[in-house]
């Protein structure tokens, strides 16, 4: 690498590789963006102050449909089909039976609204970004209307 304007002949026809140096990203100031970012990422849902969690809007992740039940139970009757991306409004969560999706394998159902009927799905059809109890309460606290 030539550090002065000192010029360089090269015969014509020939192939010439100019290298130039890369930049890098290091340092304590990129570290501390990184260190300032995760904070922010693993704050955000949660609920402030120690504030009640409050029921949040979120999607079916689940592709294909997602049956809206009765009880939080594979057993309970459906009440319809959610279909993939579709919105649901998590009321409160409580424990049911075993399910199995693309979170993962939990007993977690999640009480949920959905243009105006109301029914459990498993949590891990849901995506709630954070902990399902960090956005809705259980169903215990919570009056079912």
């Amino acid at each position: 690498m030539f550090h002065d304007n000192s010029a360089v002949r090269v015969p014509r026809g020939s192939n010439v590789v100019v290298q130039t140096p890369q930049r890098t990203w290091t340092g304590p100031g990129v570290i501390a963006a990184v260190v300032v970012l995760v904070a922010l990422g693993a704050l955000r849902g949660t609920d402030d102050g120690g504030r009640p969690a409050t029921p949040r809007e979120v999607v079916i992740a689940e592709f294909g449909t997602t049956a809206l039940r009765a009880g939080p139970s594979a057993d309970a009757p459906a009440v319809r089909d959610l279909g993939h991306g579709q919105a649901v409004k998590v009321i409160c969560h409580t424990e049911g039976s075993e399910s199995l999706g693309w979170g993962g394998t939990s007993r977690t159902w999640d009480l949920v609204e959905a243009d105006g009927a109301r029914g459990y799905v498993p949590d891990v059809a849901v995506n709630t970004r954070v902990s399902v109890d960090k956005i809705a309460p259980s169903c215990g606290e919570t009056p079912q209307r």
